[in-house]
Order: structure tokens, then sequence, then C-alpha cells
């Protein structure tokens, strides 16, 4: 989980014709589905730990 913050999954983006595009959910292998899945759960835990104030601080970081 902590790759999830370290380095900030994105596997839900695709590039086309040079321009950063989200993938369609029917797009997502079983592995992306795990992944987004483990940094949702990081960013929770991130989140609740730290509250919201402190985690809308540290949220934009690209990673940890």
């Amino acid at each position: 989980m902590w790759l999830s913050v370290q380095n900030r999954f994105h596997g839900s983006i695709k590039i086309k014709n040079d321009i950063e595009i989200f993938k369609t959910i029917s797009e997502y292998t079983e592995n992306i589905k795990k992944l987004l899945f483990m940094d949702v759960k990081a960013r929770n835990i991130l989140y609740y730990t730290l509250g919201k104030s402190e985690f809308d601080k540290i949220i934009l970081y690209k990673n940890a």
C-alpha cells in the first residue's frame, strides 16, 4: 500500500495524441482495479489519520 502513496498510481490514465485522458471502466484490467483499490485505501488511511486540513495540504503532492 505504501507504493500507492510513494509513487502515486496512475493506472486510470492513458495517453492519446500526447494528451492524458482517463480510461473508461471497461478498459481497466483486474490488476489496475486492485491498484486503484489500494490507492483509495491508502488515501482513506491518510485522511482519517491526519484529518481534513492536513490531508488537503499533502494530497496535491506528486509523491511521498
